[in-house]
């Protein structure tokens, strides 16, 4: 279980988040709902260290979180919103080069390599010599690659949808819901209700500078690619 404790975070004057408490439970998925700038993506930076927060903490099991170490790093998985892409760097160069930062021998590098780019149809796109040529649905699909390459606890996504067509919004609600039957926690920024129903069984509703956390009913029975939780890069979990 992943417990925010008093999170708040301003810029100068203005107070974006007032200092919220919330837990996220392992084996679920959570929409983090709120109109534009209500602090969405200032949650989800400070929850993968990239902004500190002005007070309050965060635990993880019976652990006091430092989002800037390097066990917090090994734990998370973040897909930033600009997808924070090498420029340069083919699909397959971006996906080796964390491989060897993260210490992963050749033959499990390339394992795990090929079973993203199958799972995310990146095929197409990893033959092109440098992933920003390819499409925005592509390069969305690449950053949720890296961040599925290790093995995460919790998955942190901001607007992991922009730029995938129908098919490929229900491939990866699919996905993140065998991901959750995996145990992880999964937390992801989007704008419509109706889309958060498809992958998510909560919601982390962001007003007026503050997270609570609600169940999402009536969920899609729909999962476009049928998967479960054993069907899918066995290395997680």
């Amino acid at each position: 279980m992943l417990k925010i404790i008093g999170l708040a975070k301003s810029f100068g004057a203005k107070a974006v988040l007032l200092g919220s408490d919330i837990e996220f439970e392992s084996g679920r998925v959570y929409a983090l709902l709120g109109p534009n700038g209500s602090g969405k993506s200032t949650f989800l930076r400070m929850l993968w260290g990239e902004l500190m927060p002005s007070a309050g903490s965060l635990r993880y099991g019976d652990e006091t979180v430092d989002t800037v170490s390097p066990r917090w790093k090994g734990l998370i998985g973040p897909v930033p919103d600009d997808d924070a892409l090498i420029e340069g760097l083919s699909v397959r160069g971006h996906l080796r080069l964390s491989a060897a930062l993260m210490g992963m021998s050749a033959a499990e590098a390339r394992a795990r390599e090929e079973q993203l780019i199958e799972l995310f149809g990146l095929g197409e796109a990893a033959e092109a010599k440098a992933a920003e040529d390819a499409s925005r649905g592509n390069r969305k699909r690449l950053a949720i690659a890296l961040a599925l390459l290790g093995n995460p606890s919790i998955l942190l996504m901001d607007e992991p949808f922009s730029g995938l067509d129908a098919e490929r919004a229900e491939d990866l609600c699919a996905i993140m819901k065998a991901l959750a039957g995996r145990g992880l926690i999964i937390i992801f920024s989007c704008h419509g209700v109706e889309l958060a129903r498809k992958a998510a069984s909560h919601a982390a509703i962001v007003e007026n500078g503050f997270l609570r956390c609600v169940p999402l009913e009536s969920l899609s029975p729909h999962a476009a690619s049928g998967l479960t939780a054993k069907d899918i890069l066995p290395w997680i979990g």
